[in-house]
């Protein structure tokens, strides 16, 4: 009983770091990474049970940007097959026209940066997690006096292909992908909020395309993909569905908190944080 107790609270942790780490400028992976080498966790590290705390955070941010979503889904219809060409539809073709300038340099440079990066980051994961939370928390304390100084809220193609550009930079471990192209929107001096928003919506597509790619690296052998999923136990089940929820709650709570933080222009929590962070990891790292 105590042992199937350990488990639940194992999984309930890497839920809730994978939740509220997704949405937070601090790096997600990178803090998933941490728990386990700490703890010594022997929590399974499969594709699927991946896939499942990432789909649990992508539904969150899907459900949180729901009402912004819809609207661009509507006019782009009312553009395609109405030829409909007010004002607010032209808006919204253009933003999302933009998401997809956006991930372009993920899509073409970011398979082979993965590449070369996970080749150099098993051996010592804590090492590059701490290098890259350090330089997280530079970028962040380098923008800190402009988070409420601009109020731009209009994307051209240029700016969206640099925050794409800055978005492959965030592929580094221990980097954060959010603290990144936040950082990048404000330095083409957009408002803060609008390349937050504009970051999530970029990770919708790319979440959902990296989950693909993932499946497509086992060539969709679902034997590999559940190498660590008994499926005679009951109990795997509900391990793997408290994951999901947890991680699926606790990104969209994370979502409304730092919105409301970065409305503020206060980012010294997280790069202090960061900074923390980086270091233990790196003092780790290095011992």
């Amino acid at each position: 009983m105590l042992e199937i107790f350990t488990e639940i609270i194992e999984y309930i942790i890497l839920g809730f770091v994978q939740g509220v780490t997704e949405v937070l400028p601090v790096s997600s992976s990178g803090h998933v990474t941490f728990v386990k080498e700490i703890f010594n966790t022997e929590i399974d590290n499969s594709v699927l049970f991946l896939l499942i705390l990432n789909l649990g955070s992508i539904i969150a941010i899907i459900y949180y940007l729901r009402k912004d979503i819809c609207v661009y889904i509507r006019d782009l219809i009312r553009f395609i097959f109405k030829n409909n060409v007010d004002k607010d539809v032209i808006k919204s073709v253009n933003y999302v026209r933009n998401v997809f300038v956006g991930i372009l340099p993920v899509v073409f440079i970011g398979f082979f940066v993965s590449l070369f990066i996970e080749n150099i980051y098993e051996k010592n994961p804590l090492l590059f997690i701490g290098v890259g939370a350090l330089l997280t928390a530079t970028i962040l304390y380098a923008v800190r006096n402009f988070t409420v100084a601009y109020v731009n809220k209009e994307f051209s193609t240029g700016d969206s292909f640099f925050i794409g550009l800055m978005q492959v930079v965030s592929l580094f471990p221990g980097l954060s992908r959010l603290g990144v192209t936040a950082a990048a929107g404000v330095k083409r001096k957009l408002s803060f909020d609008s390349a937050l928003k504009f970051s999530f919506m970029m990770l919708i597509p790319i979440s959902f395309g990296s989950m693909f790619l993932s499946l497509a690296s086992l060539k969709f052998d679902f034997s590999s993909l559940m190498s660590n999923f008994d499926e005679t136990n009951y109990l795997s089940y509900i391990y793997y569905f408290i994951g999901f929820f947890v991680s699926m709650i606790s990104t969209y709570y994370a979502l409304k908190f730092v919105f409301i933080l970065f409305r503020r222009g206060n980012l010294s929590f997280f790069y202090i944080y960061n900074f923390i962070f980086g270091i233990v990891a790196l003092a780790i790292g290095l011992a």
